[in-house]
This record gives C-alpha cells, structure tokens and sequence, in this order.
C-alpha cells in the first residue's frame, strides 16, 4: 500500500493516529479539572511506567484536554540531566501569566505580577520570538530556598487563574530525573496548592521509580498525587489502535495479521506502531494479512535494535553495559542484585556502583528491595542478541596438554 499515507509511525512522544486505551487515565485528568475548576481540592497525577508504553503521548493528550476545558497550559517540560527546574518552572509560569493576559486583559495585574518576577528578562530574538532567562536571585520575594520559592511562585500564579475563573495545568516529562531537592520543591507546592484550593495542576510523568521517589522526597507526597500506572495495552485496545486509523482509510486487517502483532508486539504502544507501519508498507490491495506481518517482522526487529535499543545501550559505560549483559544472560526480569553479581563472579562492592549509576540514567529500576529490572521492555533479548555476557578468562576451560 501507499507507504505515502501510512498512518502508523513510531517515534518518541509521536501522537498515535487513534490513542486507545488510556481512557480511565483521560477521564481522571477531566475529574481533576473539573474539581479544581469548580473550587474543590484533588490530587494531581504521576503517571509512571516503562519506555514505549505512551506517557509522553498521554501527556500531551492531557495538554489538549486542558486547553478544550479552558485551563491555561504551558508547554510540557521536559527533564533531562542538565536541566535547570528552576528556570524551567519560572519560564512555565510566566508563559502561563502571559496566556491569562491574553485572554482575560489583567491590565494592572500582570504589571503587578511582573515586578514580582523582574528575575525574567524579556527580550527578542533575532527571529522576532520571545525570550526568557531566569534569574532567581533578582525575585523581589526570592529567598534563595527552592521550596519556598516555588509554593510562592505557585501561590501568586493560582490566585491570578482563581480571580479569572481558569486554571493552569504544568505537565512535566521525565520527573525521574530531578533532584530530590527539585522533588521536595514540587510536592511541597502542591501542597500548598492543596491547602489553599487554588486551580493549580501538576500532571508529571516517568519511569516505574518515580512514585517511589516522590514518597521518598515528602512522605505526604503520597496522598498528595494519584499514581496511576501505564502498561503494555489490553488486546482489544490493541487492535483498535491497528483497525481505527485503517478504516478511516477504507483498508481492513485481517484477523490472523492482528494475532501475530498483538502477540509479537506483546502490546506496546511503540511497537505496535512499528509492526504496523511495516506490514502497511508490504500489504497490497485494500487488506493487511498475517504473511505482511511475518514479512515485516525481521526489519521491525532491525529497526528496533538499531534506533530503540542501541540509543539506549549507547548510553552505558563498559562497566555498565556488563552488568545489563549479565542481567540479560540470567533470562528475562526482574533479577535478584545478588544473583547479577554472581553471574559476573563479581563481589558487591564492584557491582553496585554501575547498578547505581545505570538506575539514575534511567536504563535499569528497582521494582522491589534487592532487585533490578530495564526499563525498555524486550530490552534483554536485545542484549542476548548483539551483547552477549563475555565470558571472563577465568571462566575458559583449561587448554589441554
């Protein structure tokens, strides 16, 4: 088929043509605006889970929900390891302001508000856009301290929306990656969010250790935030997100075809989209059968291996990469600390600082005390296929005489 109208594509935080089974997430998100909208207090929302598994995609799904209710939303934040939250967050809330002028004429106000954050400087580029840089030791009420700052910062921006009858949602990516100063920041402005009922949002997103590390940051995290969870899709969800976008295009999947991705697939979302783009590009006529999805499946795993899993591993220091090696070669997670360091016939104190360190780049996690898993699912076949644990040279078998 026309390969120039394939709808399926798989790409980081690419929106699917039909976004199936995040319906109950879509629906807690709507509830939260509408109780903080109408007055009332709710949790925000940490939504966690593996790579591949769409949270940046909900993400935005949650910034357009937003918009259609009326909230004030500016754009998602993205952590990475050399971020500046502080400048990030400040940025957000000034754009946030800026919307709210746009819309409700704050006159006064925003001049008001404004004088509070002399720390932007505003300027234009040399392509006419707008810029910010943050300087939080100029803030008039800026005491140096993140917590307070930032639940203060919060506290000016949520009054502001209240008085406007709005609200604004900051949706942030990656929260994984904070500092747990930057954690304790976020949760103890939320709290005050909370304390004052204003219509103040924070939907974040990350990895399976993110919950944990919220809790860990400000016990009251916990009650503070819902913790929703995204996994691989049900089957049905699965196929709807193969069939939907097809039928728009009056082309049909066969049964056995939505069989062999649901199973090959083990129902990613990423990969879902990437067994469909394929076997599209082989079908001809009108209908996708089970033979363009077998004939798919060996450029689909290259594919995988080359642009999915090798960003990743590429990631690893030697040391590290041995030690995924070594979870890998043990079978699929998630892998006893221990057990890893045995198969490397290794002591603790070697194996802990690469497990620590390959944790904090967001390769491996700890889903429970004592245990290790990856992040990227099928990630271990993928090591057993193109880096397998090297023996060591005292595991070689004696040469014979």
């Amino acid at each position: 088929m026309d390969p120039n109208i394939n709808p399926y594509s798989m790409g980081a935080g690419n929106p699917p043509p039909a976004l199936t089974g995040r319906e109950p997430q879509e629906q807690q998100f709507r509830i939260l605006l509408a109780r903080l909208g109408g007055g009332l207090s709710d949790r925000g929302m940490i939504v966690s889970g593996l790579r591949g598994v769409g949270k940046t995609v909900l993400l935005l799904e949650f910034e357009e929900i937003a918009k259609e209710a009326g909230w004030t939303v500016p754009r998602p934040i993205e952590i990475k390891s050399d971020t500046n939250f502080r400048s990030e967050l400040a940025d957000a809330a000034y754009q946030a302001l800026l919307q709210l002028s746009a819309r409700q004429a704050l006159g006064e106000r925003i001049k008001s508000f404004t004088r509070l954050l002399r720390g932007f400087k505003l300027g234009a580029s040399t392509d006419g856009s707008v810029e910010f840089s943050f300087d939080p030791g100029t803030l008039d009420w800026s005491s140096g301290d993140l917590e307070r700052d930032l639940a203060n910062l919060f506290e000016q921006l949520g009054q502001v929306a209240r008085e406007h009858q709005t609200g604004v949602v900051f949706l942030v990516d990656e929260m994984q990656f904070l500092a747990r100063s930057e954690l304790e920041a976020v949760a103890a402005a939320m709290h005050r969010m909370s304390q004052k009922n204003l219509p103040v949002a924070l939907v974040g997103a990350g990895l399976p250790q993110l919950p944990g590390l919220m809790v860990d940051a400000k016990s009251y995290a916990e009650r503070l935030f819902a913790y929703p969870k995204l996994g691989p899709l049900g089957q049905d969800a699965a196929r709807q997100a193969l069939t939907a976008p097809a039928e728009a295009l009056n082309v049909t999947w066969r049964e056995a075809a939505l069989a062999r991705i649901v199973a090959e697939s083990e129902c990613y979302p990423a990969f879902i989209q990437a067994y469909g783009k394929e076997a599209w590009n082989h079908a001809s006529g009108s209908a996708v059968g089970l033979d363009d999805v077998v004939h798919a499946e060996a450029l689909v795993l290259e594919q995988l291996d080359d642009e999915f899993f090798e960003a990743r591993f590429e990631k690893a220091t030697d040391r590290e990469r041995e030690y995924m090696a070594a979870m890998a070669d043990l079978g699929e997670g998630p892998y006893r600390t221990a057990a890893v360091a045995e198969r490397l016939r290794r002591r603790p104190s070697y194996t802990s600082p690469p497990r620590d360190s390959l944790i904090k780049k967001g390769l491996i996690y700890s889903p429970s005390y004592g245990q290790v898993d990856f992040t990227v699912p099928k990630f271990s076949p993928f090591m057993r296929r193109r880096y397998p644990l090297q023996p060591r040279i005292d595991e070689y078998p004696p040469m014979s005489t």
